[in-house]
């Protein structure tokens, strides 16, 4: 496993944050092989890329900063798969400031631990960038590319799941399904295109973080199971129900 490291230099504040692509995990009915931090169930296979993001290079940013990283995933097996991709989103206790002209550089008044970065989709024509919903006192800005606002006939990523825990979690964690079936050597959208480092008070965060995103696929092929009796196959797009539920196979066949 490579790590993704960012050095982000804040005034006298100095954090290491690592943008991590943790491993491809794949999975289907047979037997589970776990190794390096990839889990195969079956014979299939998947590439998590994350564009021109350099795993071997540190880059110094500062808040505001813009770094590419456009998680995607391809099949590069010879069997149908279905994918899906989690991230978990590094939080903190700190005092986010806010980043308008208008009020520039004042608290933004939120109480409790708070994402530290902005999960950037770029725009596209026509746009499918949506936003993840909202939690109440949280400063949460990920965007990420879907289907839903071009309608039945667009491909891309739907939110399956959120874990945004207020207590006790040092990250935000997020599911997310891709509504098309994936044949071999076709790939999907990006998750989403760029990070930002939000603006805090200089010295509050100090330790290294890690955005990390996990691939993970199931073969299509004889899809079978009570979890999914209920799903059809012959669909050219799937709903978050439908993936939900062959998403909840994965997690029991890969432990997750």
């Amino acid at each position: 496993m490579k790590k993704r490291k960012i050095l982000i230099i804040a005034a006298a504040a100095a954090l290491v944050v690592t943008l991590v692509a943790i491993g491809v995990i794949r999975a289907y009915f047979t037997e589970v092989e776990v190794k390096d931090n990839k889990i195969t169930i079956g014979n299939i296979s998947i590439e998590l890329t994350e564009g021109s993001f350099d795993p071997d290079t540190t880059y110094p940013v500062v808040p505001g900063s813009v770094v590419e990283k456009a998680p995607k995933i391809k099949n590069d097996g010879t069997r149908d798969e279905f994918v899906f991709m989690t991230v978990t989103v590094p939080k903190a206790q700190v005092t986010l400031l806010d980043e308008s002209d208008a009020n520039k550089g004042n608290p933004k008044g939120l109480d409790g631990a708070q994402q530290l970065f902005k999960l950037i989709a770029n725009p596209t024509d026509p746009d499918t960038a949506l936003q993840v919903p909202a939690v109440s006192g949280r400063d949460i800005d990920f965007t990420y590319h879907s289907c839903s606002d071009t309608g039945n006939g667009a491909d891309g990523w739907v939110l399956l799941t959120s874990e945004c825990d207020t207590n006790g979690s040092d990250y935000d964690l997020y599911v997310f399904g891709y509504n098309k079936k994936m044949l071999p050597a076709n790939e999907t959208v990006t998750l989403f295109d760029k990070v930002q480092l939000k603006s805090f008070i200089d010295g509050e965060k100090k330790d290294g973080v890690t955005i990390g995103v996990k691939a993970y696929g199931i073969q299509a092929d004889y899809l079978r199971g009570e979890a999914v009796e209920d799903v059809d196959f012959t669909k050219a797009h799937y709903s978050a129900a439908d993936l939900n539920e062959i998403y909840s196979i994965v997690k029991n066949k890969a432990g997750i």
